[in-house]
């Protein structure tokens, strides 16, 4: 069953989202729905703390890292102002490196040591790579 946006948005702030919906395709759904209803700096608090919370409510308390998370809302940001993307489908359409390869986009930012520290787990590190423009 297809959820419409305002369904998977309730559903997932209410904790009561399927996690088959909550795939990474559903990261990438909520993150764009975020930054169409809220300014970069509201849309990355809301889907990081909504993220870890609902993570928490799965019992799957050591799968958030806020690091990847925000780089990611960040990173989906600016590719959303600069695209113009009508829709969800036309932005995974034009996106298929954070679809598909979103590991490797990372791997072009970051460092796998600094990814794998506790700190960039549970603090926002800038990338030590390649910044972010």
């Amino acid at each position: 069953m297809q959820l419409s946006d305002d369904e998977f948005v309730q559903q997932f702030e209410a904790r009561s989202l399927d996690p088959i919906h909550f795939n990474h395709v559903g990261h990438l759904r909520l993150c764009w729905l975020y930054l169409q209803q809220y300014d970069l700096e509201t849309a990355v608090e809301k889907i990081c703390t909504g993220i870890q919370s609902y993570a928490m409510s799965l019992g799957a308390n050591d799968k958030f890292h806020r690091t990847i998370t925000e780089f990611l809302v960040r990173l989906i940001h600016s590719r959303v102002i600069s695209q113009n993307n009508a829709s969800f489908t036309a932005f995974l359409a034009n996106n298929d490196d954070l679809v598909n390869h979103a590991q490797d986009v990372l791997r072009q930012f970051y460092s796998a040591s600094l990814l794998r520290s506790a700190t960039a787990r549970l603090n926002y590190r800038q990338p030590d790579l390649i910044k972010l423009a």
